[in-house]
């Protein structure tokens, strides 16, 4: 009974702290709405579509065969006759049917405006290489007489595609590892940004724990005889119960609200059960942190600046704020010892590298081993804070 009203007490202190919902629903909301947007031009499954003036001096049927080749390379692409604007060019010479065959060949031009990026050059680059050694060797094919010229431009296209296209077997060796490379916008910035926002459930912990200490809230409950493991015990389960609310919430985020904004929706594969056993792993990695940070600040200032500091530490360290993937090599090793990169490698491990709860294992292994390393001292400590407690001036 001494529990159940204690944690409903925590329950309604919380529920009148606007602040700390802010903090842990709505911040990281932002966050991952908005990193998702930002990052989805650059990171998603398929390449951008571009934007390109192709020129042709003397239309031929062979710089129509070039284009309907080109513009397969490049689904999704506008392949202009001009444009006012600063964009690529491709430029066909003028002898461009009648030196295809030509030993060595000369192929087309490319001109890049400044702002066009290095991947998208050499995107380009590789398109307009395969378009060229297609039509080139449909002329071959032609002038040998085993390309019927009755076809239509799309079976002439059809039948050198079969010609030049190989199947590649792929397999996935391993499941797990660092998969941020892989991430599309919205794999990546769902899983940082909720991992972000639940550890941040340590401010409000330890700003509790401050306010109850100068109030003489924890003196009375001292002398009411309860026990420290209920004491505690009456402050973790509330928190840890947010933190499952955070995770559940801000998936669903990904998974309804990116695709009403017109982002990429998050797919989750895998079993429920591997994404339960990360849930509760992560809460009780950052409830346990909440529970040493409260025992050791001072104030609530000092609550505020450790909980604050050290997340946005863990984050930048990470791979939150910043992929691992374009860390360098040190700063990557560096990020192992954070608890966010752990749980994001695990969510990493679920999401793009389609793994199941053995491949998560390890790293909730981690994340518990850090909970009851946190855990403990934060006990220890938390008994010498109600141990030495005194009667004070603050109300």
């Amino acid at each position: 009974m001494r529990l159940q009203a204690l944690v409903r007490k925590e329950i309604r202190l919380l529920l009148r702290d606007p602040h700390a919902l802010a903090v842990l629903f709505i911040m990281p909301a932002l966050f991952l709405l908005l990193m998702a947007g930002a990052m989805s031009s650059y990171l998603q499954d398929r390449p951008p579509a571009l934007r390109l003036v192709l020129n042709v001096p003397s239309a031929s049927d062979s710089s129509q065969f070039f284009q309907a080749a080109l513009q397969a390379q490049l689904p999704g692409s506008e392949l202009l006759a001009k444009s006012s604007e600063p964009l690529a060019h491709v430029r066909l010479s003028a002898a461009f049917a009648a030196t295809l065959l030509d030993s060595p060949h000369q192929g087309p031009s490319l001109s890049f405006p400044a702002q066009f990026d290095k991947l998208a050059r050499q995107r380009l680059h590789s398109a307009v290489s395969i378009a060229l050694a297609q039509t080139r060797l449909q002329a071959f094919l032609a002038d040998s007489g085993m390309l019927d010229p009755a076809l239509s431009l799309d079976e002439r296209l059809q039948q050198v595609q079969q010609r030049t296209q190989s199947r590649i077997d792929e397999q996935e060796q391993l499941a797990s590892g660092d998969l941020s490379g892989r991430a599309n916008a919205s794999q990546l910035s769902v899983p940082a940004w909720l991992i972000f926002g639940m550890f941040f459930i340590t401010l409000p912990m330890a700003g509790g724990f401050q306010r109850e200490q100068q109030s003489g809230t924890l003196l009375r409950f001292r002398c009411l005889g309860l026990s420290l493991g209920t004491l505690a015990l009456s402050k973790l389960l509330p928190y840890f119960a947010l933190n499952l609310l955070q995770f559940v919430l801000l998936l669903a985020l990904g998974v309804y609200g990116l695709p009403a904004i017109g982002l990429q929706a998050l797919s989750l594969p895998g079993s429920a059960g591997a994404y339960a056993l990360l849930a509760v792993s992560v809460a009780l990695a950052t409830c346990s942190l909440g529970l040493l940070l409260a025992a050791l600040a001072r104030s609530s200032e000092q609550a505020l600046l450790l909980g604050g500091g050290l997340n946005i530490l863990l984050a930048a360290i990470g791979g939150i704020m910043v992929p691992k993937s374009v860390m360098p090599a040190a700063m990557a090793q560096l990020a192992e010892v954070s608890p966010m990169s752990w749980a994001l490698d695990a969510f990493l491990t679920l999401l793009v590298g389609h793994g199941s709860s053995l491949d998560i294992a390890p790293y909730c292994a981690r994340l518990l081993l850090f909970a009851a390393a946190c855990g403990v001292a934060g006990l220890l400590l938390f008994r010498h804070r109600v141990q030495q407690t005194q009667w004070t001036t603050h109300y």
